[in-house]
C-alpha cells in the first residue's frame, strides 16, 4: 500500500508543476519512512514517470532519433530536428553539472524546512511566468530558450522546485509561446531523467528492495504520470498555472509552519 501510494504521488507530482521530490519527502515523512533510505524505490518510481513521458511524446522522440541516425538527410525538417536535439543537449548541461557537483550532498537537501521554502519559491516562479511570460509568440526554441529552461531545470534538483514548472517557466520567460515551452520542457526532461537514473543505479551502495514493491510503485507512477502530462498541457493552454501556484504557496507555508 505504501508503494502504491508513493507511486501515485510520484506520477501526479512529477509532471504537474508542484514538485515530485518535495511531495515524496512529505509523504515519506507522514508514513514514518526515511527518504534517504528509500533511494532504490525512488529510482523505480522515477523510471515509471520517465517511461510515461517517453510514451506520451513517442512520435516527437522517434522523429528526433530518426533524424540523428540519418545524417545524410539534408531536408529542412531533418535539419530542424537535429538542431532541436542539440538544443536539448545544451539545455541538459546545467542540470548535469549541478547534479554532479552536489552528488555527495543530496541527502542534506531532503529536509522538510527546505522543501517548504522551495515550494513557496516554486509558487512565485509559476505566478511570475504566467503573468510576465504569457505574451510569448515564438514556436521554435532557440539557444536562449534552451539555456533558460536548462538553468531552471538545474534549480529543480532542490526538492520543492518543480522540474516541469521551472522548465516551462524558463521557456515562457524567454519568449516561447506557452504550448511550445511546455513541449520543449517535457522533451528536455528525458535526457536529464535518463542520466539521473543511470547515475543513481551506478552509485547505489546496495539494492535491498523487494521487486514486487518496486514494480507496484513504478506501474502506479507510469499510469498516473501519463494522465498528469495531458492534464498539465491543457492547464498551460488554458492559462491555469496560477492554480498550482496557489497550491504550492499554501502547502509550502503549512510545511514551514509545522517543521520550524
Amino acid at each position: 500500500m505504501q508503494a502504491l501510494l508513493l507511486g501515485i504521488v510520484q506520477g501526479i507530482t512529477e509532471w504537474l508543476p508542484i514538485s515530485s521530490s518535495g511531495h515524496l519527502v512529505i509523504a515519506q515523512e507522514l508514513l514514518g519512512m526515511d527518504a534517504s533510505e528509500n533511494l532504490v524505490f525512488d529510482l523505480a518510481v522515477h523510471m515509471g514517470t520517465l517511461l510515461a513521458v517517453c510514451v506520451f511524446f513517442r512520435r516527437e522522440l522517434a522523429r528526433i532519433l530518426m533524424a540523428l541516425f540519418r545524417p545524410g538527410d539534408r531536408g529542412e525538417e531533418a535539419r530542424g530536428l537535429r538542431r532541436l536535439a542539440l538544443l536539448l543537449a545544451l539545455g541538459t548541461v546545467p542540470v548535469a553539472a549541478v547534479g554532479f557537483a552536489l552528488s555527495d550532498r543530496m541527502e542534506d537537501v531532503f529536509t522538510l524546512p527546505l522543501v517548504g521554502a522551495a515550494l513557496v519559491v516554486n509558487a512565485a516562479v509559476l505566478f511570475i511566468s504566467e503573468r510576465v511570460g504569457r505574451g510569448g509568440v515564438r514556436r521554435d526554441a532557440g539557444v536562449r530558450d534552451a539555456v533558460a529552461a536548462g538553468l531552471m531545470q538545474a534549480a529543480s534538483i532542490v526538492p520543492g522546485i518543480s522540474r516541469s514548472g521551472s522548465t516551462i517557466s524558463g521557456g515562457m520567460l524567454s519568449g516561447l509561446e506557452k504550448e511550445a515551452a511546455a513541449t520543449f520542457a517535457f522533451l528536455l526532461s528525458v535526457p536529464a531523467l535518463i542520466g539521473a537514473f543511470g547515475y543513481g543505479v551506478a552509485t547505489l551502495d546496495r539494492y535491498d528492495a523487494d521487486l514486487v514493491t518496486l514494480a507496484i510503485g513504478a506501474v502506479a507512477a507510469f499510469a498516473t504520470g501519463f494522465v498528469s502530462i495531458g492534464y498539465l498541457l491543457k492547464a498551460v493552454k488554458a492559462r491555469r498555472l496560477w492554480l498550482f501556484s496557489v497550491y504550492c504557496a499554501a502547502l509550502g507555508t503549512a510545511v514551514l509552519a509545522l517543521s520550524l
